[in-house]
């Protein structure tokens, strides 16, 4: 085994270790020769390759309940942590929209293209779509397939 390694490394002047197993073959398609000194090189590599018998047998975890308990936590923290930050970006962005809103606004007044009085009856229509986007029960009442639809009066009042 040292002695197919030591080849290898003698016919790549430079390395001094094993290539992985992909860039190995092909470096030993172009070589010619070093293909039997690659052989022994990946043989090594690979996981169970000399394990014999043994690799036959089942091996039966036993998990303990504090290992699982402990892997759950570890999940839902994991869950939550994902969630706060998927709510930390939706508000970001509902912020960014919300000054991006006020600039336009700002600017179609200075330009003249729009009025005070109607500049102040779209910041509040915004203002309006922006809490019913982040209260989706609210929204649901504007939805016109289900606005008086028997079950849904049923449901909500």
């Amino acid at each position: 085994m040292i002695s197919a390694l030591a080849r290898f490394r003698a016919i790549i002047p430079g390395c001094s270790r094993a290539l992985p197993a992909a860039a190995a073959s092909a470096h030993a398609a172009a070589v010619p020769g070093l293909a039997s000194a690659m052989g022994a090189v990946i043989q090594r590599r690979r996981m169970c390759a000399d394990a014999g018998d043994d690799a036959e047998e089942e091996v039966d975890f036993k998990w303990t309940e504090e290992s699982v308990e402990a892997f759950w936590k570890r999940r839902w923290q994991k869950v939550k942590r994902r969630r706060a930050r998927a709510h930390h970006q939706i508000e970001s962005a509902h912020d960014q929209m919300q000054s991006f809103y006020d600039l336009g606004r700002e600017r179609l007044v200075a330009t003249g293209r729009l009025s005070e009085e109607d500049a102040a009856k779209f910041k509040r229509i915004d203002t309006r779509l922006a809490f019913l986007q982040r209260n989706p029960r609210q929204l649901e009442f504007y939805d016109w397939r289900t606005q008086f639809h028997d079950e849904w009066v049923q449901k909500h009042f």
